[in-house]
């Protein structure tokens, strides 16, 4: 969001609400990358708190062109304090398009979804999204409001090498697969293949996936380097030569995008937002997520003889979700709801 937030700032004066969910805090005014903030807790636990939040809302949106909310959490609850002002809402939850991947919990409240049809303008952050939300948008409001893509400074060559250097970025959960991208680097080492994975990132699974490494004698070749740094995770994009994301589901996949803008290709399932973006000049999308088929999909991407350059991969991701685009599509979303809401 705070990449949103530098886009949007790029052509209005912006003040950002940041609500801390189950927290009883007083309000706290500050300055964060040169933008406004003003902090104040959300408690459903502590009735006060709420009211104060909404109070603070309610305001801020009666001195405000538009109100803009991001995630599906911020539109619940700044729904009763936006009254009579033009409201975009961005969504990028997997649990908007996907409930069944947050739990029985959620599947059995995610008709609370209708409170998308309050904003003037709903936005996802790929096509994908948007499917999942027209059911519950108003009619034909609905846009696409792609994620912000950083980019390297410049562009490294691949690796001429002929290893095979895997990258992984993402949360070490279920959802994302890391014991089958292990198995991945399995099954083409089996096959003679000088391959290696480095997985950036750190969650619950991390300790099934090493133990699956060293089930399969594959330890040496898997480096879990945790949470990175922008200037790290830059320097380990550049010693790879494909990138490799498992998930079931993504709603956009930002990981992917900053891979294609560091210049490499991507391996990922064919469920997810990144269809948007991925084809077969820079990667492939897998139907079965087996340690076969992925295996294979690599191969078949780094024998391509059309792949396009590292070049062209960063200047295509960047001309679609670079800054300079999301801070062109926000103003003409902002200039559509003042003429939507001018309308009723």
């Amino acid at each position: 969001m705070t990449k949103h937030v530098r886009a949007i700032a790029r052509d209005h004066d912006v003040h950002v609400i940041h609500l801390q969910l189950l927290r009883d805090i007083a309000v706290s005014e500050e300055t964060f990358d040169g933008t406004s903030v003003t902090r104040v807790g959300f408690d459903p636990r502590k009735p006060l708190s709420m009211v104060r939040a909404l109070g603070l809302i309610r305001r801020w949106a009666t001195y405000s062109d538009v109100v803009h909310t991001m995630a599906f959490s911020s539109a619940l609850v700044a729904a009763p304090a936006i009254c009579h002002v033009p409201w975009v809402h961005t969504e990028h939850w997997n649990g908007v398009a996907f409930p069944r991947t947050i739990g029985a919990v959620w599947s059995n409240f995610a008709w609370v979804r209708h409170v998308l049809r309050l904003p003037t303008i709903v936005s996802g952050v790929s096509s994908l999204m948007n499917d999942a939300l027209k059911p519950f948008a108003r009619k034909g409001r609905v846009r696409t409001l792609g994620n912000v893509v950083d980019y390297a400074p410049s562009i490294e060559p691949r690796p001429e090498n002929e290893s095979i250097r895997l990258i992984s970025v993402g949360s070490l959960i279920e959802r994302k697969n890391p014991v089958l991208t292990v198995e991945t680097l399995s099954w083409l080492r089996s096959r003679g293949h000088e391959a290696t994975l480095v997985w950036d990132g750190q969650g619950p699974l991390l300790e099934a996936a090493q133990q699956r490494a060293r089930q399969l004698g594959v330890e040496d070749f898997v480096y879990f380097k945790g949470q990175r740094s922008g200037e790290q995770l830059r320097e380990d994009l550049s010693e790879a030569n494909v990138f490799i994301l498992l998930s079931s589901t993504e709603t956009f996949c930002v990981a992917a995008a900053e891979a294609l803008a560091a210049g490499r290709p991507v391996v990922m399932g064919d469920v997810g937002g990144q269809k948007d973006f991925i084809k077969p000049s820079n990667g492939r999308m897998v139907r079965e997520l087996t340690p076969s088929a992925v295996g294979q999909a690599v191969l078949d991407v780094i024998a391509d003889p059309d792949l396009s350059s590292p070049e062209k991969m960063a200047r295509e991701i960047r001309d679609q979700y670079g800054a300079a685009s999301i801070s062109d599509t926000l103003t003409n979303l902002y200039r559509e709801a003042l003429a939507v809401h001018s309308e009723h």
